[in-house]
């Protein structure tokens, strides 16, 4: 999967079903070269005016329970109920 794919996506944090804003970012591990964390925000996309990203939030890739087709889904994997 392209970054720009993943950029398309709504994040939903499954516990309470909230929308968090659309994947703006990404932080990678330059050792690892895995995705460390995703940075979501804005109820808009823009990819020519940082202007339009609101409170943007930074989401441990580790907390993404799984990626659909038109969202991406997070949540503390560990957490019961």
């Amino acid at each position: 999967m392209k970054f720009t794919d993943l950029q398309k996506k709504e994040v939903i944090e499954v516990r309470r079903g909230s929308f968090l804003g659309f994947v703006q970012d990404a932080t990678i591990d330059i050792k690892s070269g895995k995705v460390d964390s995703l940075h979501v925000g804005g109820a808009e996309r823009s990819f020519f005016s940082d202007s339009k990203i609101k409170d943007l939030k930074q989401v441990k890739y580790a907390e993404v329970v799984t990626i659909g087709k038109d969202i991406v889904l997070i949540g503390r994997k560990s957490e019961n109920g």
